[in-house]
């Protein structure tokens, strides 16, 4: 629900949710690493809850003098939010970069051997060139792929309804020779009667293991905050087949909500289009083959 700087100063009790669930967004789109952090989110939201209030603005009716962001439009206000949210966003990271260096000095100062340090290992490669400026930066890289492998395990946890979809993906993760992830999902698994025959030969497994791989990606789209990664999904969601031709339709307005400005969607549908998959010249209709939006729902970049 979109409001303006008036209805928090106005009507505060009723606009606080639409508020939180903004900042939250993007919070979570702004925590990179720590995106999956409540408390973390919880933080960054306060921040600028705080800040509201101290400015009078937050509730605070006639009884506090007019801010300068009263005097904003719309679209200025909701930017002065969301840099905001940024903001604070980044300071964690910081703050968060610090604690990391701090442990890492830590474990050096009780006697870890430095030839034996894995952050030495990784910021050495066998080309030679250095990946990552500094070992905090690989320290934040092997978090970001904890990260992935927690939201794998997550949306392959959830094909367990789906018994014979959810074993065509552990007999794949088992093919790749992924025991690390594989173990987890065992060990996490909530129904143990699963395994139990899970040793069973299953038919047209390459039949299930297409819908798990479908129902995977969607998954993980819905999951992500990467900002082209969104629109590519609500693209695939609210794209509606033409009667005169083989091509979906959908306009930006329909596109830019729960927190998405027409700016957001604009910008994703650029770089949708700048990958190749959109045919998008900034047309307020947005035209999709049937190929396009095949190609869409497979879509993922990570943060």
């Amino acid at each position: 629900m979109p409001f303006t700087a008036h209805d928090l100063r106005y009507h505060a009790e009723q606009t606080y949710p639409a508020l939180h669930a903004h900042l939250s967004w993007h919070a979570q789109r702004s925590l990179d690493v720590l995106k999956y952090d409540p408390v973390e989110i919880d933080m960054v939201v306060g921040h600028v809850v705080d800040h509201l209030l101290r400015l009078g603005l937050l509730g605070g009716e006639d009884r506090t003098p007019l801010t300068v962001l009263d005097g904003l439009s719309n679209a200025q206000f909701y930017a002065f939010l969301n840099r905001s949210a940024r903001n604070k966003a980044i300071d964690r990271l910081r703050k968060k970069r610090l604690q990391m260096i701090y442990a890492s000095d830590l474990e050096g100062i009780e006697g870890t051997d430095i030839e034996d340090d894995p952050l030495n290992e990784a910021t050495e490669p066998v080309s030679g060139g250095v990946p990552f400026p500094t070992p905090e930066e690989t320290t934040l890289a092997l978090v970001s792929q904890q990260e992935l492998r927690n939201l794998l395990k997550h949306c392959i946890k959830a094909l367990s309804p789906a018994p014979r979809q959810f074993y065509a993906m552990l007999q794949e993760i088992e093919e790749c020779d992924a025991t690390e992830l594989l173990r987890g999902l065992l060990e996490e698994l909530p129904d143990k009667e699963l395994l139990s025959s899970s040793g069973e030969a299953v038919a047209n497994m390459s039949q299930h293991k297409d819908h798990a791989h479908k129902k995977l990606r969607h998954c993980l789209q819905q999951q992500s905050t990467n900002l082209t990664v969104i629109v590519a999904l609500r693209l695939t969601e609210y794209g509606v087949r033409s009667t005169h031709s083989q091509e979906f339709l959908v306009d930006i307005q329909t596109l830019a909500q729960e927190y998405l400005s027409e700016g957001d969607v604009r910008i994703g549908l650029k770089k949708l289009a700048d990958e190749g998959l959109l045919d998008w010249h900034s047309d307020p209709v947005v035209h999709i083959t049937s190929a396009q939006m095949k190609r869409l729902s497979r879509f993922y970049r990570e943060e």
